[in-house]
């Protein structure tokens, strides 16, 4: 059966030229209406599969219209049409829950792209606001050594409080995106969006641009406005990973933004403010690289409202056979293969394992181990560090050795001698070797006093 399509605008003409270009290529069958207020009763009914609404409608306008679909539900398609938009309309009726805007007259092929495509998306729509809208599970955070606990309890905690900063501390590899995602499902902002940037990816303007967004002409490639993320995070949360990273100049706007949630877009001279949830993290001691000067004491304080620092592997090395379990289970979900067990050998080297890289290395290990898997006992693959490589050992040395700080004269005069001494006292064959004639070997040794009396 075709997906259906409603089709509201409180001109008949126009729903019914949007209807003929709706089903023109008889993928999608339609259902018209001329009352945004009828189209509620339909959808609260049966509910179509897509919709497109005109703006401008006498009553309920479109805008309104849209609220109240969301409030029935939150992932239909909406397609908002309008021949006589304003600035900022676009912006409105996205914020407002609409999945696309479009400007009248409408190409027939363009709409009919647009509503399929919406309808592609609606799935992975739905499947995000699921995970997002989930309540905080404690047992989500695998472990029960009691620095793991201290973790649990300090995602509640944080996450009972609306908008507190928090600050996570920890070796690379210990999980701390996954302990950001964990306060915000467990916030009342859980419903709202997590929004992440890695500081250390972008320099400064750029990221800059990516966080507080820019007006159009702002700069030569600005043709158009762009949101900020602090502006597509409102109500939620962003988390600014490595935040150790982030450029001098950044950090004051940064802390001006954390002491009022206001900003202004690059290009824009009006403030906008947001209410958000600011989680970041960092591998880097912050404290140090407050004393040595390379990140403000002032932001340092700011984000350090509440924080945590997560342990490593091997301070907590008797969870790590249920991660690793964990892991396995993944990998064979993901590689379609029957999930086996871990040979008790293979939990043993894990445990005594130090782990520089944490989870992402055991996780690494254990997705490499699955490949290589055939029977339903895992062995783990060899486990070896990484290494810097070292420097080749000097070959032996067959030849003289020279110490250090004689003068090239002495130089000549010793390597003279050694090869003499080597070659049996054969002047011609030292000659030959040393790339001279006797005369000119028999002058140089006169002059570095080698010549015996013989001679």
């Amino acid at each position: 059966m075709n997906p259906t399509v409603f089709i509201i605008d409180d001109d008949p003409d126009q729903v019914a030229l949007v209807t003929a270009q709706v089903e023109r290529g008889r993928r999608f069958a339609t259902k018209g209406f001329t009352r945004a207020e009828s189209a509620l009763e339909e959808i609260r009914a049966e509910g179509p599969d897509a919709i497109v609404c005109d703006l401008v409608m006498p009553g309920m306008d479109g805008i309104a219209f849209v609220r109240r679909v969301r409030e029935i539900n939150r992932s239909l398609p909406i397609i908002i049409a309008t021949a006589r938009g304003t600035e900022g309309d676009a912006e409105r009726a996205l914020e407002a829950g609409a999945t696309d805007f479009v400007t009248k007259p409408i190409e027939p092929r363009a709409l009919e792209t647009r509503i399929h495509r919406a309808l592609e998306q609606a799935p992975k729509e739905e499947l995000l606001r699921s995970f997002t809208q989930a309540k905080f599970d404690p047992h989500a955070i695998i472990g029960r050594h009691p620095l793991i606990q201290q973790v649990r309890e300090f995602i509640t905690d944080v996450g009972s409080v609306p908008q507190v900063s928090a600050l996570l501390l920890g070796e690379s590899g210990t999980g701390k995106n996954l302990v950001a995602r964990a306060i915000h499902a467990a916030s009342r902002a859980a419903g709202y969006r997590f929004v992440e940037i890695n500081c250390a990816a972008l320099p400064a303007h750029l990221l800059e641009a990516e966080l507080f967004g820019y007006e159009k002409g702002a700069f030569t490639d600005a043709k158009q406005a762009k949101k900020g993320l602090v502006e597509v995070a409102d109500e939620g949360t962003l988390f600014l990973d490595e935040i150790g990273s982030m450029a001098p100049e950044l950090q004051a706007k940064l802390l001006t933004f954390l002491e009022s949630r206001t900003f202004r877009r690059i290009g824009a001279t009006r403030e906008q403010s947001v209410t958000l949830r600011v989680v970041a993290a960092t591998n880097v001691d912050l404290a140090s690289e407050v004393q040595r000067g390379g990140f403000r004491e002032d932001l340092y304080y700011r984000l350090n409202v509440a924080s945590q620092v997560l342990p490593p592997l091997r301070a907590i090395r008797s969870d790590i056979p249920e991660i690793a379990r964990h892991f396995v289970k993944r990998a064979a979900e993901y590689f379609a293969k029957p999930l086996p067990e871990i040979e008790p050998e293979s939990e043993d080297r894990l445990q005594r394992y130090d782990w520089p890289g944490n989870a992402r290395e055991l996780r690494n290990v254990v997705e490499r181990s699955m490949i290589f898997s055939k029977g339903p006992r895992l062995r783990i693959v060899e486990l070896t560090p990484f290494a810097t490589p070292q420097p080749a050992a000097p070959a032996p040395v067959d030849g003289l050795v020279l110490p250090r700080g004689l003068t090239l004269e002495e130089v000549e005069a010793l390597y003279i001698d050694e090869t003499l001494r080597e070659l049996g006292g054969n002047v011609t064959a030292a000659a030959d070797q040393l790339g001279v004639s006797r005369k000119v070997l028999w002058q140089r040794r006169k002059r570095h006093g080698l010549l015996t009396g013989k001679e």
